[in-house]
């Protein structure tokens, strides 16, 4: 088994130019998984025995969201995704099934599932760019990252962790939420959306740092 983490920094680092590079859409996709972020969190406390019907809709909104800013950093940097937004419930179904293979790898200790998790990383990118079916894609990841599934994990990781940093902050400092109230669940969201808009950026400054040379995506950014 290869391993190769060497991608890791400068997939970090060319996510940052592709941010910089179209502020406006990282602004709108960040308020746009907060906002969603929020409502949910709201819906969820309210509706708890709907509970699983508020979780449905909320990984369907942030897929659209998903999908639209992987089209526009795709289009950034001169490709013209496959995919168009109205099908990003197909996204949405690939993400079902690489959480359940996943869940399994963690389960049945099959394969590791962090290591799954990274096999499958540029699965949904794969999917917006080329089109083809979610299978496909799946497959053309686990191909891809053979080698680079390390540099695949920890830039996932990372982002990852600030996703999920309020969550875990929450459960150490419950009476935060109860002091500050609708501003901790807006500021909370803030912090997280930055790490899942992040990570969509992630996936496809990584697939570009697989296909493309560095001196060709260094001219595309300046």
């Amino acid at each position: 088994m290869q391993f190769d983490g060497s991608l890791l920094v400068p997939t970090l680092r060319r996510s940052l130019d592709m941010a910089t590079a179209m502020p406006g859409t990282v602004l709108v996709a960040w308020l746009a998984t907060t906002v969603t972020g929020v409502a949910s969190d709201v819906a969820f406390d309210r509706m708890g025995d709907v509970a699983s019907f508020v979780l449905i809709v909320y990984g369907i909104l942030i897929t659209y969201v998903q999908v639209w800013i992987t089209r526009e950093a795709f289009e950034q940097v001169g490709v013209a995704p496959a995919l168009p937004l109205a099908n990003s419930l197909s996204v949405y179904l690939q993400g079902l099934l690489i959480g359940l293979g996943i869940l399994l790898g963690l389960v049945l200790l099959i394969l590791p599932g962090f290591y799954v998790f990274a096999r499958w990383y540029l699965a949904s990118a794969l999917l917006v760019r080329d089109g083809g079916g979610r299978r496909a894609a799946m497959q053309r990841s686990w191909e891809m990252l053979a080698a680079h599934w390390p540099a695949a994990l920890g830039v996932g990781l990372i982002l990852g962790v600030l996703s999920v940093a309020p969550l875990v902050v929450g459960e150490v400092a419950p009476t935060l939420a109860v002091e500050y109230g609708f501003g901790w669940l807006v500021a909370t969201n803030l912090v997280a959306a930055a790490g899942i808009v992040g990570g969509y950026l992630a996936a496809v400054s990584l697939l570009l740092n697989i296909e493309q040379p560095a001196h060709t995506l260094q001219e595309i950014f300046g």
